[in-house]
């Protein structure tokens, strides 16, 4: 398959405070590491930090969901 059929992912991290930044470094390379195992190579990361997950609008969820929704992303991992 070529590059530019391959699939492509989205990842997205998120945090809901600042204090928890190395949580959302230790979930972008756990995510990043889940990508290497199974051999995907083109994703995008998304990833919102200080942003509650009761919030209606997180902007790293938002951008990736309008991404989803143009057809641009094929499948999605959290």
């Amino acid at each position: 398959m070529s590059q530019s059929q391959e699939k492509t992912t989205a990842l997205y991290a998120r945090v809901s405070t600042g204090n928890q930044g190395s949580g959302l470094e230790a979930q972008e390379r756990a995510l990043r590491s889940y990508c290497e195992q199974k051999q995907i190579n083109n994703y995008i990361m998304f990833k919102d930090e200080n942003q509650s997950g009761v919030k209606a609008s997180r902007p790293a969820l938002d951008k990736m969901m309008q991404t989803v929704r143009e057809k641009k992303i094929d499948r999605v991992i959290v």
